[in-house]
Formats: structure tokens, sequence, C-alpha cells
């Protein structure tokens, strides 16, 4: 029985989201659709190839042998549509783009706006995750941005571009007497209630190294997801916290930042696969343009 290469391209997703529910939403399908069509492709292919484990799955040695053939028709269905694309021009196109917070938040909306007008009829849809989660979600996606040294952990298909460099800062109300010194020493932290991102943040785990470099073990107060939660339990007065000098631009009225000695930066990185789409390439090129020219970005 000849495949169907819906089903691969289907399968391929439920593996890479994990379960049938999240491939459903990727695919723009219901989950019946979806186990339709895996049922179709078991019986094709002759041999079961995933079991059901909780909301998940596990593949079979069938499954991964198949699933490395599924990746291929993906890879060269992608590469189809980029040159189809290409033949078009950039009269219509879409870029999805995973992105961490803080890049999300204060790099992407004035390059966004900027591009909108150069170019559009190309939609460019970003969703936001933390480092972590960008890292592991990322071949879901046409580009990738995250604010954290990536040590090897780039899916070999994805080549990255450091556009950028980022500070990370204490922050504190502005009556806060941790303001009184210019710099502050990370052992001068000790007893303050400090207030951390969630686990996977690319700012919290670069400030967690600072600390186990200087042999320090914090105590970790309170455990917040995503810099406005950080930045509003500041101002409410529950401890001193810690964010990237790009989410302080327009932070003057209560809140106050002070750099850690030894200084914290960390880069912001581009992730993008070398068969990236024309519209892609062309909102890289554009993105990393307006950070040189100081539009968006670190200043």
């Amino acid at each position: 029985m000849r495949l169907n290469p819906d089903h691969l391209l289907t399968f391929a997703a439920v593996v890479q989201f994990g379960g049938i529910s999240a491939a459903a939403s990727a695919r723009n399908l219901t989950q019946p659709a979806v186990s339709n069509q895996l049922k179709h492709l078991q019986d094709s292919v002759g041999e079961v190839l995933y079991r059901r484990k909780g909301r998940g799955i596990v593949l079979t040695s069938a499954g991964e042998a198949l699933h490395r053939y599924a990746r291929q028709v993906e890879h060269a269905l992608r590469e189809t549509e980029a040159f189809a694309e290409g033949l078009r021009g950039l009269e219509t196109g879409e870029v999805r783009v995973a992105a961490s917070q803080s890049i999300a938040g204060y790099v992407l909306p004035p390059v966004l706006v900027a591009f909108r007008r150069g170019y559009p009829g190309v939609e460019v849809l970003v969703e936001t995750q933390n480092s972590r989660q960008v890292l592991a979600r990322l071949q879901g996606y046409d580009l990738g941005l995250i604010e954290r040294p990536l040590e090897g952990r780039a899916p070999a298909d994805f080549q990255p571009t450091v556009l950028e460099h980022d500070e990370i800062m204490l922050v504190a109300r502005r009556d806060d007497p941790v303001l009184q010194e210019e710099v502050i020493d990370l052992s001068s932290l000790m007893d303050r209630p400090l207030i951390w991102r969630e686990a996977g943040s690319g700012t919290r785990e670069v400030v967690e190294e600072a600390f186990r470099q200087a042999g320090l073990e914090p105590r970790i107060n309170i455990t917040l997801s995503g810099v406005a939660s950080v930045l509003e339990a500041v101002r409410q007065g529950v401890g001193i916290g810690f964010t990237s000098s790009l989410s302080l631009r327009h932070e003057r009225e209560l809140l106050a930042a002070r750099s850690l000695q030894p200084p914290l930066h960390r880069p912001l990185i581009l992730l993008a696969p070398a068969t990236a789409s024309t519209a892609a390439r062309t909102f890289m090129e554009f993105l990393n343009q307006h950070i040189h020219d100081g539009i968006a970005g670190p200043h």
C-alpha cells in the first residue's frame, strides 16, 4: 500500500510535539483526524509505530526508523515551499518565530513595525517562551531567538548567529538600601529576599551560574514566570530580582537597577536552518540590521 505523505507529516508532528493533542493544534487538525491518520499509517506499514505513555507516546524500533524518513519528507516539503516562495518574491509569506520573553517583549516590537511597512504581505508570527522551551521546540519554527549561551545545545540543522550582548542587572525599588552601592557584589545578597524567574529562563540560568562560580548558595524566596511578574513583585516590595537590561528601558518611576560584580553578560542568539525560506531569510537580515543600527536591542 502506498504511503500518504500527509500521514508521514502528521506522524513527524506527533513525535516533535510529544502527543496527539499538540500535533493536532500544530497541523490544524482535530484529534480524531490525527488518530485516524496514524492508524492508516500503521496499517500501511504493517508495524506498530508507537505506544501510548501517559499523555505522550513512546516510539517502537519501527517507529524510530520511520520517523527518520518522515523528517526527510518534512524537510523536502520545506525546501519546496521555500523555492515556490522565492518564485513569488515577497508579496506573501509567513515567518514563524519562537522568541524568549525579553527578546519578544523588548527587541522585536520596533522591528516588527518597521518590517510590516516594508513587507506588508509577509506575516510574522511570534510565540513567546523561555529560552529552554525555544530550544526544545525549535523544529516547529522558522527561526528561534534566545538569550543565553548555547553550549552546544542547538539542533544540528540550525545555525546560531550572535546578534548582540545583553546585561543581566539587579532590580529593586528606588527606596531599597541595596541601591546605595553602584555595583552589587553577589555575596551582599545572601540575606536578601530574592525573586527568581522560572526554571528554563535564560536569565535565571546565568544568575545561578554566577552564584555557583562565586561558591554561594542563595535562597529562592519566590519564583515567578515571566519578566513582567518579576518586575511587578519588585514594585510591590516583595524583594529584589534579576532581569535583562532590555526590560528596564521604561522603568523609571519606582524601580532602579544596578550592575552586578562580576558583570553578567549573555548573548542574544538567532537560530536559523540552512534551508530557511526567503521570507525567513529576509526577516533575519532585517532584524540583524536593525539591532546593529541601534533601532532595537541593547543600548
